[in-house]
């Protein structure tokens, strides 16, 4: 059973906080038919936690990963998570939410995805979102 997925970007970089968009302004949208599985789900991790697998139910190769991390508790200020991709002895991607941002984003379209471990050195505990689809 093929699913659809679509995925809007909306990108806008200012040289003021009037947001005149002239440094950059761009919108993007993906949609596609030709993935059999995917969904997303939420999980935990707390501080301290290394190499936590995270779920990808019923797919075998994601060909598309977005990732959102804030803190559990909105009034903390969040921390940066590392993900390994494929293996926890594979290299460690970090999202770090950017200063003044209580959120982290990842989103990748590739191949041959087949497993996502988290680890969080932190102490604030993190909620993490992840949407994929693939097969």
């Amino acid at each position: 059973m093929a699913i659809r997925l679509r995925c809007k970007i909306e990108l806008a970089v200012s040289s003021s906080s009037a947001e005149e968009r002239d440094l950059g302004n761009a919108k993007y949208e993906i949609v596609v038919d030709s993935q059999n599985e995917g969904g997303s789900w939420k999980t935990v991790l707390v501080g301290g936690a290394s190499d936590v697998q995270l779920q990808l139910p019923n797919i075998a190769d994601a060909r598309f990963l977005a990732i959102r991390t804030t803190a559990k508790d909105p009034t903390q200020d969040p921390d940066e998570i590392s993900i390994k991709i494929n293996g926890t002895g594979n290299e460690a991607r970090k999202i770090t939410p950017m200063s003044g941002s209580k959120e982290g984003f990842y989103l990748s379209t590739t191949d041959g995805l087949t497993s996502v471990h988290a680890s969080h050195a932190g102490t604030v505990d993190m909620e993490l979102i992840v949407f994929a689809a693939g097969d």
